[in-house]
């Protein structure tokens, strides 16, 4: 049975390889400046004027990561979406969208206004009360992605000089944003078996192909061990024995970041043996301390070393946090045992926070300071960036210990960024 499914694989991969292969590969290669429930979005919310870009700390003005401002330095914190097919055209429903969470009206001008560090692609974000079903017009087809992108980065060019980090959730199976520009893949649990070479140069194929588009992070691959039949995580993962999965994770990984894209690991600290759905409420971890580190962390602790991120998710482990708190705000689960005693070095990225247990952990503001102080680095998909960001930089005028957290964080996604300069390498055999 294991030698048929392996052989199952095998196919999946020659053919999945075949055809990402068969895509042209044109990386742009961008260089990078050294200067330079809380309530849904409402109007009122945008109504907060956007910090000078300008403005910098007078007594830490060498300090900020790239010569850049105070408000700029903050918006690196923070991945948005935002709604339109083009970096300057948007249909009239998008434009009001952009106005109601961000007060401006086309994806540039978010750029320009908000400065934020990255832009998620999507279709639609069926977590916003407000427009469950309004369509991006992000991932249309393979020519309108390449030129939302390269739009996106000429503006955020021309406001900080660094590039943007664009990024997607393309796993395979059901958890795939782009359909037009790349090739269609099966779950990671019908990948697994293969050989870490096949993987390898499977997931180099694809991450080709979203270089191509533009697309310079995916949001995978996925890390969670399943234990269990009945949670939210499925296919999605390789499957339940540890070892085998961290070896399978780490091949994805190795083979996106060859093809000039970051990995993303998720979801610290497992999502795969909890029966909740983490979108719709806190997801707990039943495990004891010493189950969780002979499963859970496993594929991460392999592939830690070499993976450009890591996404927090709203887990709770009480096992090693008591209090109970999703691990997205939790400084023992990221800045202890994440940033600490497992010694990542690289990005860490929260899950959604338009996710109901990040909605309910307070305010939009409460929940920026949140993230910022249990030790991550970008806040995925703010519900409130005028009043997310205005936080931050208000901590970075009166409180010195959230100043230096912001400062590294803005110097990691800095670093993270400064690798898209390096060119796509072909894994040997592929």
């Amino acid at each position: 049975m294991l030698r048929r499914a392996a052989a199952l694989a095998g196919a999946l991969l020659v053919t999945l390889t075949a055809a990402c292969q068969s895509g042209t590969l044109t990386p742009t290669l961008t260089p990078i400046s050294t200067a330079a429930r809380a309530a849904p979005s409402s109007p009122a919310a945008v109504s907060t004027p956007a910090p000078a870009a300008t403005t910098t700390h007078p007594a830490a003005a060498k300090a900020n990561p790239g010569g850049l401002s105070d408000a700029q330095m903050v918006g690196q914190l923070f991945m948005v979406y935002v709604y339109g097919s083009g970096a300057d055209s948007a249909t009239p429903a998008q434009r009001a969208a952009n106005m109601a969470l961000f007060g401006v009206a086309t994806p540039a001008e978010v750029v320009r206004r908000w400065h934020p560090g990255g832009i998620i692609l999507i279709d639609t974000n069926n977590l916003d009360p407000d427009r469950p079903a309004l369509s991006s017009g992000n991932v249309d087809n393979a020519a309108q992605i390449t030129a939302l992108t390269t739009g996106l980065q000429q503006a955020a060019l021309a406001d900080t000089g660094l590039p943007l980090l664009i990024a997607t959730d393309q796993e395979g199976g059901r958890v795939q944003r782009i359909t037009n520009g790349v090739t269609a893949r099966p779950a990671q649990k019908a990948l697994a078996g293969a050989t870490p070479a096949a993987l390898t140069c499977s997931y180099y194929g694809l991450g080709a192909q979203l270089r191509a588009l533009g697309v310079n992070q995916d949001f995978a691959p996925d890390a969670d061990v399943v234990t269990t039949s009945a949670g939210v995580i499925g296919d999605r993962s390789f499957g339940p024995d540890p070892a085998l999965d961290a070896t399978d994770v780490q091949a994805a990984v190795t083979g996106l970041q060859d093809g000039g894209v970051l990995a993303t690991l998720k979801h610290w600290p497992g999502h795969g043996s909890t029966n909740t759905d983490s979108h719709a409420a806190l997801a707990v971890i039943y495990q004891s301390a010493n189950a969780w580190r002979t499963q859970d962390r496993v594929p991460f602790a392999q592939s830690a070393p070499i993976a450009a991120a890591i996404m927090v998710g709203h887990l709770a482990l009480p096992a090693l946090d008591p209090t109970g708190r999703a691990a997205t705000f939790s400084p023992t689960l990221v800045a202890g045992l994440l940033r600490g005693q497992l010694g990542y070095s690289g990005l860490i990225i929260t899950d959604s926070l338009f996710m109901e247990p990040a909605r309910a952990a307070g305010t939009p503001a409460q929940v920026a300071l949140l993230a910022l102080n249990a030790g991550d680095d970008i806040q995925l998909e703010p519900t409130n960036l005028p009043a997310s960001a205005t936080a931050l930089q208000t901590a970075m005028g009166t409180n010195p210990t959230e100043r230096a957290l912001i400062q590294a964080a803005a110097g990691r996604i800095l670093a993270a960024k400064a690798k898209l300069n390096n060119a796509p390498v072909s894994p040997p055999g592929c």
